[in-house]
Protein backbone atom coordinates (compact mmCIF):
# COMPACT_ATOMS: atom_id res chain seq x y z
CA UNK A 1 0.00 0.00 0.00
CA UNK A 2 1.42 3.33 -1.06
CA UNK A 3 1.90 6.06 1.48
CA UNK A 4 -0.70 8.84 1.18
CA UNK A 5 0.67 11.91 -0.49
CA UNK A 6 0.76 15.30 1.17
CA UNK A 7 -2.00 16.52 -1.14
CA UNK A 8 -4.13 13.51 -0.22
CA UNK A 9 -3.69 14.20 3.49
CA UNK A 10 -4.51 17.86 3.00
CA UNK A 11 -7.66 16.99 1.08
CA UNK A 12 -8.73 14.59 3.82
CA UNK A 13 -8.16 17.14 6.59
CA UNK A 14 -9.86 19.90 4.61
CA UNK A 15 -12.96 17.82 3.90
CA UNK A 16 -13.10 16.64 7.53
CA UNK A 17 -12.82 20.21 8.83
CA UNK A 18 -15.47 21.51 6.43
CA UNK A 19 -17.94 18.72 7.18
CA UNK A 20 -17.37 19.12 10.93
CA UNK A 21 -17.95 22.87 10.68
CA UNK A 22 -21.12 22.27 8.67
CA UNK A 23 -22.24 19.70 11.25
CA UNK A 24 -21.73 22.18 14.07
CA UNK A 25 -23.72 24.80 12.23
CA UNK A 26 -26.45 22.28 11.43
CA UNK A 27 -26.68 21.19 15.09
CA UNK A 28 -26.86 24.77 16.37
CA UNK A 29 -30.62 25.06 15.68
CA UNK A 30 -30.93 21.71 17.45
CA UNK A 31 -29.30 23.20 20.56
CA UNK A 32 -31.74 26.11 20.45
CA UNK A 33 -34.63 23.64 20.25
CA UNK A 34 -33.08 21.57 23.05
CA UNK A 35 -32.98 24.63 25.32
CA UNK A 36 -36.63 25.44 24.54
CA UNK A 37 -37.65 21.82 25.16
CA UNK A 38 -35.69 21.83 28.43
CA UNK A 39 -37.68 24.86 29.64
CA UNK A 40 -41.00 23.38 28.48
CA UNK A 41 -40.27 20.13 30.30
CA UNK A 42 -39.51 22.10 33.47
CA UNK A 43 -42.86 23.88 33.10
CA UNK A 44 -44.61 20.53 32.63
CA UNK A 45 -42.83 19.07 35.67
CA UNK A 46 -43.83 22.11 37.69
CA UNK A 47 -47.41 21.85 36.48
CA UNK A 48 -47.56 18.18 37.46
CA UNK A 49 -46.01 18.95 40.87
CA UNK A 50 -48.85 21.37 41.67
CA UNK A 51 -51.68 18.89 41.12
CA UNK A 52 -52.29 18.52 44.84
CA UNK A 53 -52.33 22.26 45.39
CA UNK A 54 -54.75 22.83 42.52
CA UNK A 55 -57.07 20.21 44.05
CA UNK A 56 -57.18 22.20 47.30
CA UNK A 57 -54.72 20.11 49.24
CA UNK A 58 -51.88 21.32 51.38
CA UNK A 59 -48.24 20.31 51.39
CA UNK A 60 -45.77 20.48 54.20
CA UNK A 61 -42.46 22.19 53.80
CA UNK A 62 -40.65 18.87 53.43
CA UNK A 63 -43.14 17.71 50.80
CA UNK A 64 -42.70 20.94 48.82
CA UNK A 65 -38.93 20.56 49.00
CA UNK A 66 -39.19 16.99 47.75
CA UNK A 67 -41.44 17.98 44.85
CA UNK A 68 -39.10 20.80 43.84
CA UNK A 69 -36.10 18.47 44.02
CA UNK A 70 -37.81 15.86 41.88
CA UNK A 71 -38.68 18.55 39.32
CA UNK A 72 -35.11 19.97 39.47
CA UNK A 73 -36.54 23.37 40.39
CA UNK A 74 -35.95 26.00 43.08
CA UNK A 75 -39.39 27.62 43.07
CA UNK A 76 -42.78 27.40 41.33
CA UNK A 77 -45.46 30.08 40.77
CA UNK A 78 -48.85 29.09 39.37
CA UNK A 79 -51.89 31.12 38.27
CA UNK A 80 -55.21 29.62 37.12
CA UNK A 81 -58.76 30.85 37.36
CA UNK A 82 -57.58 33.93 39.29
CA UNK A 83 -55.82 31.78 41.90
CA UNK A 84 -52.12 32.16 42.66
CA UNK A 85 -50.10 29.34 44.18
CA UNK A 86 -46.41 29.19 45.08
CA UNK A 87 -43.96 26.47 46.08
CA UNK A 88 -40.61 27.34 47.61
CA UNK A 89 -39.37 30.65 48.92
CA UNK A 90 -38.88 33.55 46.48
CA UNK A 91 -35.28 33.71 45.18
CA UNK A 92 -33.41 36.47 43.33
CA UNK A 93 -33.04 35.62 39.64
CA UNK A 94 -30.53 36.96 37.09
CA UNK A 95 -32.72 36.62 33.98
CA UNK A 96 -36.46 36.45 33.50
CA UNK A 97 -37.36 34.47 30.37
CA UNK A 98 -40.83 34.44 28.79
CA UNK A 99 -40.91 31.51 26.37
CA UNK A 100 -43.82 32.72 24.27
CA UNK A 101 -42.24 36.17 23.74
CA UNK A 102 -38.59 35.25 23.14
CA UNK A 103 -37.49 36.13 19.55
CA UNK A 104 -35.22 33.84 17.50
CA UNK A 105 -32.14 36.08 17.69
CA UNK A 106 -32.44 36.34 21.45
CA UNK A 107 -32.88 32.57 21.75
CA UNK A 108 -29.66 32.03 19.70
CA UNK A 109 -27.71 34.49 21.86
CA UNK A 110 -28.99 33.05 25.14
CA UNK A 111 -28.30 29.49 23.93
CA UNK A 112 -24.63 30.34 23.31
CA UNK A 113 -24.52 32.27 26.58
CA UNK A 114 -25.90 29.30 28.50
CA UNK A 115 -23.41 26.98 26.75
CA UNK A 116 -20.23 28.95 27.47
CA UNK A 117 -21.06 31.05 30.57
CA UNK A 118 -19.52 29.37 33.62
CA UNK A 119 -21.08 31.73 36.18
CA UNK A 120 -23.58 30.33 38.68
CA UNK A 121 -27.01 32.03 38.55
CA UNK A 122 -30.74 31.40 38.75
CA UNK A 123 -33.20 31.76 35.90
CA UNK A 124 -36.93 32.45 36.00
CA UNK A 125 -38.85 30.93 33.09
CA UNK A 126 -42.51 31.62 32.60
CA UNK A 127 -45.14 30.51 30.11
CA UNK A 128 -48.15 28.27 29.60
CA UNK A 129 -47.68 24.48 29.87
CA UNK A 130 -48.05 22.79 26.46
CA UNK A 131 -51.67 21.77 25.85
CA UNK A 132 -53.09 23.86 28.72
CA UNK A 133 -55.14 27.04 28.42
CA UNK A 134 -55.83 29.64 31.05
CA UNK A 135 -52.86 28.48 33.07
CA UNK A 136 -49.72 30.54 33.63
CA UNK A 137 -46.71 29.07 35.40
CA UNK A 138 -43.25 30.35 36.28
CA UNK A 139 -40.35 28.28 37.53
CA UNK A 140 -37.01 29.23 39.07
CA UNK A 141 -34.15 26.92 38.14
CA UNK A 142 -30.39 26.70 38.39
CA UNK A 143 -28.49 27.79 35.24
CA UNK A 144 -25.73 25.25 36.00
CA UNK A 145 -28.15 22.34 35.50
CA UNK A 146 -29.19 23.84 32.15
CA UNK A 147 -25.55 24.25 31.15
CA UNK A 148 -24.68 20.65 32.01
CA UNK A 149 -27.60 19.35 29.99
CA UNK A 150 -26.76 21.57 26.97
CA UNK A 151 -23.06 20.70 27.04
CA UNK A 152 -23.90 17.00 27.15
CA UNK A 153 -26.14 17.49 24.13
CA UNK A 154 -23.47 19.57 22.34
CA UNK A 155 -20.76 16.94 22.95
CA UNK A 156 -23.03 14.22 21.54
CA UNK A 157 -23.77 16.36 18.48
CA UNK A 158 -20.08 17.17 18.03
CA UNK A 159 -19.06 13.52 18.23
CA UNK A 160 -21.73 12.66 15.69
CA UNK A 161 -20.48 15.45 13.40
CA UNK A 162 -16.89 14.27 13.70
CA UNK A 163 -17.87 10.69 12.90
CA UNK A 164 -19.89 11.81 9.88
CA UNK A 165 -17.10 14.14 8.73
CA UNK A 166 -14.44 11.41 8.94
CA UNK A 167 -16.63 8.99 7.03
CA UNK A 168 -17.47 11.61 4.41
CA UNK A 169 -13.82 12.70 4.11
CA UNK A 170 -12.79 9.09 3.58
CA UNK A 171 -15.33 8.64 0.80
CA UNK A 172 -14.33 11.95 -0.82
CA UNK A 173 -10.66 11.05 -0.55
CA UNK A 174 -11.22 7.67 -2.18
CA UNK A 175 -13.05 9.31 -5.04
CA UNK A 176 -10.45 12.04 -5.46
CA UNK A 177 -7.58 9.58 -5.30
CA UNK A 178 -9.11 7.54 -8.08
CA UNK A 179 -10.17 10.46 -10.26
CA UNK A 180 -7.54 13.13 -9.57
CA UNK A 181 -4.74 12.37 -7.10
CA UNK A 182 -3.42 9.13 -8.59
CA UNK A 183 -3.39 10.48 -12.17
CA UNK A 184 -1.58 13.59 -10.90
CA UNK A 185 0.95 11.42 -9.06
CA UNK A 186 1.56 9.50 -12.28
CA UNK A 187 2.08 12.76 -14.14
CA UNK A 188 4.48 13.99 -11.45
CA UNK A 189 6.46 10.74 -11.57
CA UNK A 190 6.59 10.86 -15.36
CA UNK A 191 7.85 14.45 -15.29
CA UNK A 192 10.56 13.50 -12.79
CA UNK A 193 11.67 10.58 -14.99
CA UNK A 194 11.62 12.76 -18.09
CA UNK A 195 13.57 15.50 -16.32
CA UNK A 196 16.23 13.02 -15.20
CA UNK A 197 16.80 11.61 -18.70
CA UNK A 198 14.82 13.39 -21.44
CA UNK A 199 16.72 11.62 -24.22
CA UNK A 200 15.74 8.05 -23.32
CA UNK A 201 12.60 8.40 -21.18
CA UNK A 202 9.57 6.68 -22.66
CA UNK A 203 6.77 9.14 -23.44
CA UNK A 204 3.67 9.02 -21.26
CA UNK A 205 0.86 6.82 -22.53
CA UNK A 206 -2.26 8.99 -22.18
CA UNK A 207 -5.49 7.55 -20.85
CA UNK A 208 -8.73 7.66 -22.81
CA UNK A 209 -10.36 10.25 -20.57
CA UNK A 210 -12.52 13.07 -21.85
CA UNK A 211 -12.06 15.35 -18.82
CA UNK A 212 -9.34 17.89 -17.95
CA UNK A 213 -7.02 15.19 -16.54
CA UNK A 214 -7.13 13.31 -19.82
CA UNK A 215 -6.49 16.49 -21.75
CA UNK A 216 -3.52 17.24 -19.46
CA UNK A 217 -2.10 13.76 -20.01
CA UNK A 218 -2.44 14.04 -23.79
CA UNK A 219 -0.83 17.49 -23.78
CA UNK A 220 2.05 16.24 -21.63
CA UNK A 221 2.60 13.23 -23.90
CA UNK A 222 2.64 15.47 -26.97
CA UNK A 223 5.02 17.90 -25.26
CA UNK A 224 7.43 15.11 -24.30
CA UNK A 225 7.41 13.77 -27.85
CA UNK A 226 8.10 17.25 -29.25
CA UNK A 227 10.89 17.89 -26.73
CA UNK A 228 12.55 14.57 -27.52
CA UNK A 229 12.33 15.30 -31.25
CA UNK A 230 13.82 18.76 -30.66
CA UNK A 231 16.62 17.29 -28.53
CA UNK A 232 17.44 14.79 -31.25
CA UNK A 233 17.52 17.58 -33.81
CA UNK A 234 19.79 19.61 -31.53
CA UNK A 235 22.08 16.61 -31.12
CA UNK A 236 22.30 16.14 -34.87
CA UNK A 237 22.94 19.86 -35.37
CA UNK A 238 25.65 19.83 -32.71
CA UNK A 239 27.33 16.91 -34.46
CA UNK A 240 26.88 18.70 -37.78
CA UNK A 241 28.43 21.84 -36.31
CA UNK A 242 31.51 19.98 -35.17
CA UNK A 243 31.88 18.32 -38.55
CA UNK A 244 31.32 21.57 -40.44
CA UNK A 245 33.90 23.35 -38.31
CA UNK A 246 36.50 20.76 -39.28
CA UNK A 247 35.43 20.74 -42.92
CA UNK A 248 35.39 24.52 -43.01
CA UNK A 249 39.00 24.69 -41.83
CA UNK A 250 40.20 22.23 -44.48
CA UNK A 251 38.03 23.65 -47.24
CA UNK A 252 39.29 27.18 -46.67
CA UNK A 253 42.80 26.01 -47.43
CA UNK A 254 41.66 24.26 -50.60
CA UNK A 255 39.58 27.22 -51.75
CA UNK A 256 42.43 29.61 -51.03
CA UNK A 257 44.54 27.70 -53.52
CA UNK A 258 41.72 27.75 -56.08
CA UNK A 259 41.21 31.49 -55.51
CA UNK A 260 44.91 32.14 -56.03
CA UNK A 261 44.89 30.15 -59.27
CA UNK A 262 41.78 31.96 -60.53
CA UNK A 263 43.40 35.32 -59.79
CA UNK A 264 46.36 34.35 -61.95
CA UNK A 265 44.03 33.21 -64.72
CA UNK A 266 42.24 36.56 -64.58
CA UNK A 267 45.35 38.15 -66.08
CA UNK A 268 45.10 35.99 -69.18
CA UNK A 269 44.62 37.76 -72.49
CA UNK A 270 41.93 35.43 -73.74
CA UNK A 271 38.46 36.97 -73.03
CA UNK A 272 36.90 33.52 -72.74
CA UNK A 273 39.46 32.56 -70.12
CA UNK A 274 38.69 35.71 -68.10
CA UNK A 275 34.96 34.91 -68.31
CA UNK A 276 35.55 31.38 -67.06
CA UNK A 277 37.80 32.80 -64.35
CA UNK A 278 34.97 35.08 -63.16
CA UNK A 279 32.59 32.12 -62.97
CA UNK A 280 35.23 30.17 -61.07
CA UNK A 281 35.68 33.06 -58.60
CA UNK A 282 31.94 33.30 -58.06
CA UNK A 283 31.78 29.57 -57.34
CA UNK A 284 34.61 29.90 -54.85
CA UNK A 285 32.87 32.77 -53.08
CA UNK A 286 29.63 30.80 -52.94
CA UNK A 287 31.45 27.81 -51.45
CA UNK A 288 33.10 30.01 -48.82
CA UNK A 289 29.78 31.67 -47.96
CA UNK A 290 28.11 28.27 -47.71
CA UNK A 291 30.73 27.02 -45.25
CA UNK A 292 30.54 30.22 -43.20
CA UNK A 293 26.72 30.11 -43.11
CA UNK A 294 26.65 26.47 -42.05
CA UNK A 295 29.20 27.19 -39.33
CA UNK A 296 27.17 30.16 -38.05
CA UNK A 297 24.05 28.02 -38.02
CA UNK A 298 25.77 25.37 -35.94
CA UNK A 299 26.99 27.99 -33.48
CA UNK A 300 23.57 29.65 -33.17
CA UNK A 301 23.27 33.29 -32.08
CA UNK A 302 26.89 33.54 -31.00
CA UNK A 303 27.57 36.86 -29.23
CA UNK A 304 29.79 39.29 -31.10
CA UNK A 305 32.92 39.35 -28.94
CA UNK A 306 35.14 41.39 -31.29
CA UNK A 307 33.48 44.71 -32.08
CA UNK A 308 34.79 47.68 -33.96
CA UNK A 309 33.40 50.95 -35.23
CA UNK A 310 32.09 50.54 -38.74
CA UNK A 311 31.34 53.23 -41.30
CA UNK A 312 27.84 52.23 -42.36
CA UNK A 313 28.07 54.05 -45.72
CA UNK A 314 31.33 52.29 -46.59
CA UNK A 315 29.90 48.93 -45.51
CA UNK A 316 26.81 49.35 -47.70
CA UNK A 317 28.89 50.59 -50.64
CA UNK A 318 31.22 47.60 -50.38
CA UNK A 319 28.26 45.16 -50.27
CA UNK A 320 26.63 46.89 -53.25
CA UNK A 321 29.81 46.75 -55.30
CA UNK A 322 30.32 43.06 -54.54
CA UNK A 323 26.73 42.18 -55.48
CA UNK A 324 26.53 44.29 -58.67
CA UNK A 325 27.90 41.55 -60.87
CA UNK A 326 27.05 41.14 -63.63
CA UNK A 327 26.51 44.71 -64.60
CA UNK A 328 22.82 44.13 -65.45
CA UNK A 329 22.08 44.22 -61.71
CA UNK A 330 22.34 47.75 -60.34
CA UNK A 331 22.49 48.65 -56.63
CA UNK A 332 21.99 52.20 -55.34
CA UNK A 333 23.13 53.29 -51.88
CA UNK A 334 21.61 56.13 -49.86
CA UNK A 335 23.30 56.26 -46.45
CA UNK A 336 23.99 59.51 -44.53
CA UNK A 337 27.65 60.35 -44.13
CA UNK A 338 29.10 59.73 -40.70
CA UNK A 339 26.67 56.92 -39.86
CA UNK A 340 28.55 54.62 -37.48
CA UNK A 341 27.65 51.26 -35.99
CA UNK A 342 29.50 48.75 -33.82
CA UNK A 343 30.04 45.11 -34.68
CA UNK A 344 31.83 42.57 -36.84
CA UNK A 345 32.22 44.06 -40.36
CA UNK A 346 32.68 40.70 -42.06
CA UNK A 347 29.50 39.22 -40.59
CA UNK A 348 27.42 42.35 -41.26
CA UNK A 349 28.77 42.49 -44.83
CA UNK A 350 27.61 38.89 -45.21
CA UNK A 351 24.08 39.89 -44.16
CA UNK A 352 23.87 42.66 -46.76
CA UNK A 353 25.53 40.45 -49.35
CA UNK A 354 23.09 37.59 -48.76
CA UNK A 355 20.09 39.87 -49.22
CA UNK A 356 21.45 41.47 -52.38
CA UNK A 357 22.51 38.17 -53.92
CA UNK A 358 19.05 36.76 -53.19
CA UNK A 359 17.52 39.74 -55.00
CA UNK A 360 19.80 39.29 -58.01
CA UNK A 361 19.22 35.54 -58.25
CA UNK A 362 15.46 36.01 -57.87
CA UNK A 363 15.39 38.06 -61.09
CA UNK A 364 15.55 41.62 -59.81
CA UNK A 365 17.25 44.19 -62.03
CA UNK A 366 17.63 46.93 -59.46
CA UNK A 367 18.10 47.10 -55.70
CA UNK A 368 18.61 49.84 -53.15
CA UNK A 369 20.22 50.24 -49.73
CA UNK A 370 18.61 53.09 -47.77
CA UNK A 371 19.57 53.95 -44.19
CA UNK A 372 17.90 56.33 -41.74
CA UNK A 373 18.23 57.02 -38.04
CA UNK A 374 15.28 56.22 -35.74
CA UNK A 375 15.86 57.00 -32.07
CA UNK A 376 19.25 55.39 -31.36
CA UNK A 377 19.04 52.71 -34.08
CA UNK A 378 19.96 52.70 -37.73
CA UNK A 379 17.25 51.28 -39.99
CA UNK A 380 18.52 49.89 -43.30
CA UNK A 381 15.93 49.00 -45.96
CA UNK A 382 17.06 46.58 -48.67
CA UNK A 383 14.52 46.78 -51.50
CA UNK A 384 14.43 45.39 -55.04
CA UNK A 385 12.12 45.26 -58.07
CA UNK A 386 11.95 41.48 -58.24
CA UNK A 387 8.86 39.24 -58.56
CA UNK A 388 8.45 38.82 -54.77
CA UNK A 389 8.79 35.79 -52.53
CA UNK A 390 6.76 32.62 -53.06
CA UNK A 391 3.91 32.04 -50.65
CA UNK A 392 5.42 28.78 -49.42
CA UNK A 393 8.54 30.59 -48.20
CA UNK A 394 6.80 33.36 -46.24
CA UNK A 395 5.57 31.18 -43.35
CA UNK A 396 9.05 29.82 -42.49
CA UNK A 397 11.25 32.53 -43.93
CA UNK A 398 14.08 32.49 -41.38
CA UNK A 399 14.21 28.75 -40.70
CA UNK A 400 17.33 26.90 -41.94
CA UNK A 401 17.09 24.28 -44.70
CA UNK A 402 13.38 24.94 -45.26
CA UNK A 403 13.21 28.65 -46.11
CA UNK A 404 14.99 28.69 -49.48
CA UNK A 405 13.42 31.22 -51.85
CA UNK A 406 15.18 30.05 -54.99
CA UNK A 407 15.63 26.77 -56.81
CA UNK A 408 18.76 24.98 -55.68
CA UNK A 409 19.13 27.09 -52.54
CA UNK A 410 20.03 25.62 -49.18
CA UNK A 411 17.92 27.90 -46.99
CA UNK A 412 20.87 29.10 -44.94
CA UNK A 413 21.33 32.68 -46.19
CA UNK A 414 18.31 34.27 -44.53
CA UNK A 415 18.57 32.05 -41.43
CA UNK A 416 22.20 33.00 -40.74
CA UNK A 417 21.54 36.64 -41.61
CA UNK A 418 18.71 36.71 -39.07
CA UNK A 419 20.99 35.18 -36.40
CA UNK A 420 23.82 37.63 -37.15
CA UNK A 421 21.44 40.60 -36.85
CA UNK A 422 20.22 39.41 -33.45
CA UNK A 423 23.77 38.71 -32.30
CA UNK A 424 24.50 42.42 -32.94
CA UNK A 425 21.47 43.46 -30.87
CA UNK A 426 19.38 44.20 -33.96
CA UNK A 427 16.67 42.58 -36.00
CA UNK A 428 16.04 41.45 -39.58
CA UNK A 429 12.47 41.35 -40.80
CA UNK A 430 10.47 41.24 -44.01
CA UNK A 431 8.58 44.50 -44.64
CA UNK A 432 6.99 43.90 -48.04
CA UNK A 433 6.72 41.14 -50.63
CA UNK A 434 4.62 41.65 -53.75
CA UNK A 435 4.83 41.37 -57.49
CA UNK A 436 6.53 44.81 -57.50
CA UNK A 437 9.44 43.73 -55.32
CA UNK A 438 10.68 42.74 -51.88
CA UNK A 439 11.85 44.91 -48.99
CA UNK A 440 13.80 43.65 -45.98
CA UNK A 441 14.57 45.85 -42.97
CA UNK A 442 17.78 45.50 -40.97
CA UNK A 443 17.84 47.36 -37.63
CA UNK A 444 21.19 47.89 -35.90
CA UNK A 445 22.10 49.89 -32.77
CA UNK A 446 23.92 53.11 -33.62
CA UNK A 447 27.12 54.38 -31.99
CA UNK A 448 27.40 58.01 -32.96
CA UNK A 449 26.24 60.48 -35.58
CA UNK A 450 28.46 62.88 -37.42
CA UNK A 451 27.00 65.33 -39.86
CA UNK A 452 29.39 66.11 -42.70
CA UNK A 453 28.75 69.19 -44.80
CA UNK A 454 29.90 69.55 -48.35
Amino acid sequence: MTRPSRLSRRVFLLVAALVTTCGVLVHLPGLIAFRTDYFEHRLIDAYMATIALRAGGTLTTDQQAMLLEQAHLIGIELQFDGVKLQLGAPAPVERDIMLSQEPLGQRLFRTLQALFDNGRSWLRVSGAPPGERGVWIAVTLDAVALQRAMRRQAVEALLLSVAISLFTASLVQLGLMRLVLRPIERLTTQLAIFHADPYHALPLQPLARADEIGELQRSLAAMEAEVQAALKRETRLAALGGAVARIHHDLKSILATVSFASARLADAADPRSRQLTELLAQSVRRAVNLCASTLDLARGETPVTQRERIDLAALCAQAAAAAARPSEFQVTVDVPGGATISGDPDRLARVLGNLLVNSREAGARQASLTARLASADWIIDIADDGPGLPEAALARLFEPFVSSVKVGGNGLGLATSHDIARAHGGELELIESSSHGVCFRLTLPGVMIQTLNG
